[in-house]
């Protein structure tokens, strides 16, 4: 079986009534094609006067595994639960710690089998004839802890490189290349940007990737 983002809306619709009262923010719900990363969630900042709060969701899928409804069903409900504790603002103890795990717990008491780390088991689907793309991504964490993730226009990596050494709130950051399909809807940057992820995701998408020297940053011109 494969998902697409219809059969996603419905699904989200109605778990979204059913076992989060419906409070759930709608993100923007999108499918892939990543080995690894099964389900994901993102997301961006709004700045206001007392701070700052989450929004501009997205929610992923993989289509990478030819599995059953109950199973993308377990992913989505993983997902959903993300969803809630950022969207609340609520602070677990890790990323699938004691808030997460009381409300995963309490899903699979109705017959669910959400679990933490969001597995499938199944044979992949057969594979696309389009190759894939590789991509430059920036993977930098910042001063206040949060973790942020960049597709960047090649011909931008060095300057962008540059601004961000510089930058006093960003506290590390190092250059990758990657063709997983998790960062297909990403936009590509010019400009110091990201979009901020959980640890969790940023720690998959680190290990996944080949790492890349600053100074052997293709394209672009280090003045």
């Amino acid at each position: 079986m494969r998902v697409d983002v219809s059969l996603l809306n419905s699904w989200f619709t109605f778990f979204n009534d059913k076992y989060f009262g419906g409070c759930l923010p709608v993100p923007t719900l999108a499918v892939g094609m990543s080995r690894t990363r099964l389900g994901s969630l993102s997301w961006q900042y709004r700045r206001r006067l007392f701070g700052r709060r989450p929004c501009g969701y997205t929610l992923r899928i993989s289509n990478y595994y030819d599995v059953d409804e109950t199973a993308f069903k377990n992913v989505l409900l993983h997902e959903m639960i993300h969803l809630h504790i950022v969207s609340q603002g609520l602070k677990d103890t890790s990323p699938h710690g004691k808030i997460f795990r009381k409300i995963m717990a309490s899903i699979n008491a109705d017959g669910w089998n959400v679990s933490v780390t969001a597995r499938m088991a199944g044979q992949p689907t057969a594979p696309s004839v389009r190759r894939r793309r590789k991509r430059i991504v920036l993977a930098a964490t910042m001063g206040d802890g949060r973790c942020l993730l960049s597709v960047v226009s090649p011909a931008y990596a060095a300057a962008i490189d540059r601004a961000v050494s510089s930058s006093t709130d960003v506290s590390s950051h190092s250059w990758y290349v990657s063709s997983d399909e998790y960062f297909a809807d990403f936009p590509t940057v010019r400009t110091p940007k990201g979009r901020i992820v959980t640890a969790e995701a940023y720690a998959r998408a680190v290990a996944s990737m080949r790492k890349l020297e600053a100074d052997s940053l293709p394209y672009g011109k280090r003045r």
